[in-house]
């Protein structure tokens, strides 16, 4: 009776196995033109990031002659490297290239949603290769119980399988975690970027842009009590006080930290 069992089991295994190869290759052949770019660009982004890691590091050590040297060779690999382009549009905003600064963090805004896209393709490949992992182990901890029900209690192998089965349930029960936690999707552009792009237009006194981005940047994150300072800024310049108060105002009831000594001086200005 048990020997029939195995056999049911085996076949049911078996038939199981056949049937998710033959539908991920149906799946990988529709998926196969759909993918070419991205398989493209995913080979050129693992590339550059090494430079880009190295220039990022570079950065926030406040080196920023050999962090653009780096970002710069992340971008001869990888014209598209959104996160290289917003950093060296900030190495050169310090070093007073603005026009330059302001080629890069075009740049990156230009090409935001194609990263955003590899992102998203670079998740699937991670996850189909923790799905392939995890096969890979529900099929061999099939075959440890299965050996195990062969032996005896008395067994001196028994001992070593047992120990096999807890170590390849862990691994699976690790990666079960992996594929369960929560992924963070870059569709939406950082607060950041159209903060930084403001900062670059009001060097270059071009106030409308500048109003215009960090207003955006407001909008995505509303306490980001730099872009309202600067919008305040802006307003206290063109001599609008109320509304440059109403704006750090509606900062503060947002959570964000704001310039006290601008407030001072635009309750001056109103007379307050």
């Amino acid at each position: 009776m048990r020997k029939n069992y195995k056999l049911e089991k085996r076949k049911i295994l078996i038939t199981l196995i056949v049937f998710i190869l033959l539908l991920g290759a149906n799946l990988s052949f529709g998926q196969k033109h759909f993918y070419m770019k991205e398989k493209e660009m995913y080979e050129k982004f693992k590339m550059a990031t090494k430079n880009f890691e190295k220039g990022k590091e570079y950065f926030l050590k406040g080196n920023y002659k050999k962090s653009e040297k780096e970002l710069r060779k992340c971008v001869e690999i990888m014209p598209e490297h959104v996160y290289a382009h917003f950093y060296l549009s900030q190495i050169l905003y310090k070093k007073g290239d603005i026009h330059k600064a302001l080629e890069h963090i075009e740049k990156a805004k230009a090409n935001f949603k194609l990263m955003a896209d590899l992102h998203a393709y670079s998740y699937q490949q991670y996850t189909s290769q923790l799905r392939e992992q995890k096969d890979n182990l529900d099929m061999e901890l099939f075959q440890l119980k299965e050996k195990l029900s062969t032996l005896g209690s008395e067994s001196d192998e028994r001992f070593e399988i047992e120990a096999a089965i807890g170590t390849t349930e862990h691994r699976i029960g690790i990666i079960k975690s992996r594929l369960t936690e929560p992924w963070q999707s870059e569709e939406s552009m950082p607060a950041d970027y159209f903060y930084f792009h403001g900062n670059i237009f009001f060097k270059l006194k071009k106030y409308q842009e500048a109003y215009a981005q960090y207003l955006e940047a407001t909008k995505i994150n509303p306490q980001h009590g730099n872009a309202y300072n600067n919008l305040a800024n802006l307003y206290f310049m063109t001599k609008q006080y109320q509304k440059a108060l109403d704006c750090l105002n509606k900062a503060e009831a947002n959570g964000a930290k704001i310039n006290p000594e601008l407030k001072k001086a635009i309750l001056k200005a109103l007379g307050k």
